[in-house]
């Protein structure tokens, strides 16, 4: 099956001003609507956060640090990308060889992929698009879901 990041985007899983306190929160709290529309089971959560805990998913990007946190597909019924932006920074592990270093990261984007094959492509588009700290500052920004994906879909190249 053949689709890009953009087809997995939709406003209701895209969460503004997100009060987590902590990255296990957040996660749990981006599951929620994906749960609600049936594109993950409820077990999702503790896939992801078990997965974090062993490989963090902190990026240091510039204005502000992000996490991209995922798991395998078990608990994934249909493919879907959350998003939510924190109303405080919370810590997540850095991604990569030294996991002992924590980011205070603003905006966490989940990812559920159903084709575990997909996932690296998945992940490979979504870094393109955290590299714009143009797009991230406009997220942080968004009054509502409608505008933070208007801000991604301008963002992303066309299919």
């Amino acid at each position: 099956m053949q689709y890009t990041l953009l087809d997995l985007l939709n406003a209701e899983h895209i969460l503004l001003d997100v009060d987590a306190g902590t990255a296990q929160t957040a996660i749990r709290r981006l599951t929620e609507p994906m749960v609600a529309t049936r594109h993950v089971s409820a077990e999702f959560a503790d896939d992801v956060w078990k997965r974090e805990q062993a490989m963090p998913t902190g990026l240091p990007t510039q204005p502000f640090a992000i996490a991209i946190p995922h798991a395998d597909p078990d608990h994934v019924n249909q493919s879907a990308v959350g998003i939510g932006v924190l109303r405080a920074p919370v810590a997540f592990s850095q991604m990569g060889m030294n996991s002992s270093t924590v980011l205070q990261v603003r905006i966490v984007f989940l990812l559920a992929i159903k084709e575990r094959e997909k996932q690296v492509e998945m992940i490979q588009q979504l870094v393109s698009l955290i590299q714009d700290p143009q797009l991230l500052n406009d997220l942080l920004i968004a009054k509502d879901a409608a505008g933070a994906l208007s801000r991604i879909r301008k963002a992303l190249p066309a299919k």
